[in-house]
């Protein structure tokens, strides 16, 4: 019995350290090149703008391709689509360490779009199979910090790699890190199976009417939190941080959100709180910290950097979670469809933040930021437990 119970802890710490390190390799490519943003744009002579095009480009074609990548998940098993996943996102770093010019670096963003959208809802499958139901909320909390761990070791790039090295240097050691990764994922017998899927709206209406209403929140979420990846390293610049600085601001923020994220998923698994209500709360205090980031100071921009990354971009997790719930028979093809709205909103928010800083300034955009968590905050009020 003992052993027994042993082995499913090694099985569940396997799919957890590779679901992070997948979803972390997937991410890389778009909070490394805000987390780089300064010495990018030093190099190739880009501003503010043209650097919310590349974020932009990065979630348009993830959310383009969700659906799909989903439905492709259900098929051919969350190991093959993570391992798929991984492959294709060190392909596109590696080709990114490469880039002689802003256009090349741009596409290759936006190229590493794809294999992020299919890692996500393989990711995901891969939770439901090999975590048990009492630790998914864990599960998911582990996999959603993967995401500020992405930005925490973009801000520690900055100082220890970019500015020693040189930063085509971080894309290398993020590239293997991703081959890596691919190799580690751990063989499951329901992760090799496939199988046909529903769309992921069937099901009742009231089903249907709550994945809606949590990708629309999520997509108004995204498009406020994403900024904060794309433009910390920028802003705290602006408001009187050195470049070296600025990166570990990013590296603070980028620890607080991961620790919420955790801890978030522990306690849903403990005290099963109504999860749609605690995302919306989140969102609401989060909208305060976009706002003090506004506010032309050093002690108000730490701290609004903290509760951004705290609050207002720690509730993916539970989202997934939430989505995981309410349809467990399709959790792959239910999570694509709101990851689209995720997706849709991490598109548009850097370019609009980007447009935004550059006509009314950095501190009107992390305004719009902060009103587009609110208005995410109360529509999710509207969806029943």
């Amino acid at each position: 019995m003992a052993a027994a119970g042993q082995q499913r802890t090694v099985g569940t710490t396997r799919v957890l350290s590779s679901v992070a390190a997948v979803v972390t390799v997937g991410v890389f490519p778009v909070f490394l090149v805000g987390g780089l943003g300064v010495q990018l744009q030093q190099e190739f002579g880009f501003g503010a703008a043209l650097l919310g095009v590349g974020a932009a480009g990065f979630f348009g074609v993830a959310s383009l391709s969700s659906r799909t990548m989903g439905w492709l998940v259900e098929r051919i098993g969350s190991r093959l689509g993570m391992r798929v996943g991984a492959l294709g996102s060190s392909a596109c770093l590696f080709g990114m360490a490469a880039a002689p010019n802003a256009a090349w670096l741009l596409a290759g963003l936006w190229l590493a779009g794809l294999p992020n959208s299919l890692a996500q809802p393989a990711s995901n499958l891969l939770i439901a199979q090999g975590i048990p139901v009492h630790r998914r909320g864990m599960g998911f909390g582990v996999k959603q910090s993967s995401i500020p761990a992405a930005t925490l070791l973009a801000g520690v790039a900055v100082p220890a790699v970019a500015l020693t090295v040189g930063w085509r240097w971080v894309f290398v050691i993020a590239g293997a890190i991703g081959l890596v990764a691919a190799a580690a994922v751990p063989r499951l017998p329901e992760a090799e199976r496939t199988r046909s899927a529903s769309a992921a709206g069937g099901g009742s209406g009231p089903r249907r009417s709550a994945l809606l209403l949590l990708a629309i929140s999520g997509g108004l979420g995204s498009a406020a939190a994403n900024a904060l990846g794309a433009f910390v390293t920028t802003t705290a610049v602006e408001v009187g941080f050195s470049p070296s600085a600025a990166g570990l601001v990013l590296s603070l923020g980028s620890v607080t959100g991961l620790l919420i994220r955790l801890g978030a998923g522990v306690v849903a698994d403990r005290r099963n709180p109504n999860l749609v209500r605690v995302i919306s709360g989140m969102l609401l205090i989060g909208s305060i910290g976009f706002g003090l980031m506004a506010v032309h100071s050093t002690v108000a921009f730490l701290i609004g950097v903290s509760i951004g990354f705290g609050a207002g971009w720690a509730w993916p997790g539970l989202l997934n979670f939430a989505v995981a719930k309410i349809a467990p028979d399709r959790v792959a093809s239910a999570t694509s469809f709101t990851q689209t709205g995720i997706y849709l909103g991490g598109s548009l928010g850097p370019l609009l933040f980007g447009l935004l800083a550059e006509h009314a300034g950095l501190d009107g955009a992390w305004l719009a930021a902060g009103a587009a968590a609110i208005v995410a905050g109360v529509l999710l009020l509207f969806i029943r437990r």
